[in-house]
């Protein structure tokens, strides 16, 4: 059941305001930092700032969110944040300022991501509610990559984060009308039947270990290895097309197949296939990147590019739903929080190890056949590590103590 319908359609326009900025501006900055005349080593270090902020910030942000437990406040801090860092970006050119505003934007993102929680917390963990979260975020993606790649066909690419000032400012006035009904998420949570001895169930929760902390290293090598190329992704692009317009769509439809499979997944992911689609994502990651390296023109990227979304929406829309229905309000976001924060530790480790192997040599393409493996080490994780939540663990604890008593 549904907390308030209100607040999840304002979260869910909110996302796809933030997602649309946030893709525009991490796409196109390896762009626009070529434009100003970075080396690829240069450009790779400054684009790891992102999920540098995304790795640290996530935790420290989820941890103070369930301890006062409010999420909107991060939320409406977030928003705010990405309009003044868009405006920004704008307002210079200068690298050692670039680097600090990207650093805040980062911090703006990351604050932002609390959305998720609050939202499966409203929806009651509900996994087709879930996709529609999921769907949201991608669909965002997909409008700031490919309406981006237009802007800068029409007004070049200095101007790319006057797209990201213009499409965030209305996502101010939409957070603040957002009502977390905290209370009620509360009252209904300690209403349900599993949570009825909640002194107990919460010993149990720390002791048994609800979630399998296998996601966490398998998430981090599956985006050591992606993560580092999305970003420079335009750039491999552009060496065999022509026309930001081309390369916009061919990045955008990355995110347009994801819309679909992520309600698909909502769907079809059930508690005993999670580990399944999990490292069935995780295999196709692989592929992914090594059809990025063979890759020529536009149809061989299309393609590739239909299986990179495969493997984010499956492995993404499992794990998401698995933290969802094996958290409480009282954990959620410090659980989502990690999640996040090994997708984006991935993300900046391995773009710092792609920026080493970039300064060893400037080739993408020999770099790239070194991030194959880290998927691979993902599918080993989860294959050997990975446990599904024990169902029985209240139901048993219960009727030890009604045989005691």
């Amino acid at each position: 059941m549904i907390i308030s319908k209100k607040s999840i359609t304002l979260i869910l326009i909110s996302v796809l305001i933030t997602n649309t900025v946030g893709l525009a501006t991490i796409t196109y900055f390896s762009q626009y930092l070529r434009y100003l005349g970075a080396t690829k080593t240069l450009i790779q270090l400054i684009i790891s700032i992102v999920p540098l902020t995304a790795f640290i910030f996530p935790l420290l942000f989820g941890f103070l969110s369930d301890k006062i437990q409010n999420r909107s406040i991060f939320m409406i801090f977030g928003t705010i944040g990405l309009s003044c860092t868009s405006l920004m970006l704008l307002s210079t050119q200068n690298l050692i300022s670039l680097i600090i505003i990207l650093f805040l934007f980062g911090i703006s993102m990351a604050s932002t991501n609390l959305s998720l929680a609050l939202y499966v917390e409203l929806v009651e963990n509900d996994k087709n509610l879930i996709s529609y979260y999921n769907a949201v975020t991608v669909a965002g993606w997909f409008l700031g990559s490919f309406f981006g790649g237009m802007f800068i066909d029409i007004y070049g690419i200095d101007k790319i984060f006057l797209f990201g000032l213009l499409v965030s400012l209305p996502n101010i006035f939409i957070v603040v009308f957002i009502k977390e009904h905290r209370s009620e998420i509360l009252k209904r949570h300690n209403d349900d039947e599993i949570t009825k001895n909640n002194s107990l169930n919460e010993s149990i929760l720390e002791e048994q270990g609800s979630i399998s902390s296998s996601i966490y290293p398998s998430l981090f090598f599956r985006n050591f290895s992606i993560k580092p190329i999305l970003p420079i992704l335009a750039i491999i692009m552009s060496i065999h097309l022509s026309g930001g317009t081309a390369i916009g769509f061919l990045i955008g439809v990355n995110f347009l197949f994801q819309f679909g499979q992520m309600l698909l997944m909502g769907v079809i992911i059930k508690e005993k296939n999670i580990k399944s689609f999990i490292i069935i994502g995780y295999i196709l990651s692989a592929i992914s990147v090594f059809g990025y390296i063979i890759s020529t023109n536009f149809w061989s990227f299309l393609f590739f590019q239909l299986l990179v979304s495969f493997s984010f929406s499956m492995h993404w829309a499992a794990i998401v739903q698995y933290v969802a229905q094996n958290s409480t309000p009282e954990n959620k976001a410090r659980y989502m929080s990690y999640a996040n924060a090994s997708v984006f530790s991935g993300s900046f480790a391995g773009s710092l190890f792609f920026a080493f192997l970039l300064y060893l040599n400037p080739d993408y393409y020999v770099a790239m056949y070194f991030l194959i493996i880290f998927p691979i080490i993902s599918t080993f994780i989860i294959l050997f590590k990975f446990k599904s939540p024990e169902k029985t663990t209240f139901s048993n604890a219960k009727r030890d103590i009604n045989s005691e008593l």
